[in-house]
């Protein structure tokens, strides 16, 4: 997204979002604490909150950006497939069709071949 597109902000929003807030909150998801934090004290504020500012994200158009697909999609759809595929991640269906849309890019595909051919052999039993 260049430098002077109207878009640029919620670009640079959505490449940020998720290390700085859907990462925690799945972090805080995985590994409760035995108290509940005080809202403001998290920089994400709670689980949902995060949850439905992504799901409206994802749920807008194809993409984050509409039907450019950026390196915002790069951050988020992989955040998003690693957490639903941990269940980490409420399977909401906003979820669900952007994870299926990243899923059927091309790149993707070859990503995922190559990680199988990179994958050690079983051990015999």
């Amino acid at each position: 997204m260049p430098i002077g597109d109207p878009r640029r902000g919620i670009y640079l929003k959505w490449l940020f979002f998720g290390p700085s807030c859907i990462e925690p909150a799945m972090t805080d998801r995985a590994f409760p604490r035995k108290e509940e934090p005080r809202r403001a004290a998290l920089g994400y504020g709670d689980l949902e909150t995060t949850m439905d500012v992504t799901a409206k994200g994802v749920g807008a158009g194809r993409y984050l950006m509409g039907e450019q697909f950026t390196a915002a999609d790069v951050v988020i759809g992989s955040t998003l497939r690693w957490g639903l595929l941990f269940k980490l991640l409420p399977e909401r269906p906003e979820f669900v069709a952007y994870v299926g849309r990243i899923n059927e890019r091309a790149a993707i595909k070859r990503a995922d071949a190559k990680d199988k051919e990179l994958m050690p052999a079983p051990a015999p039993a």
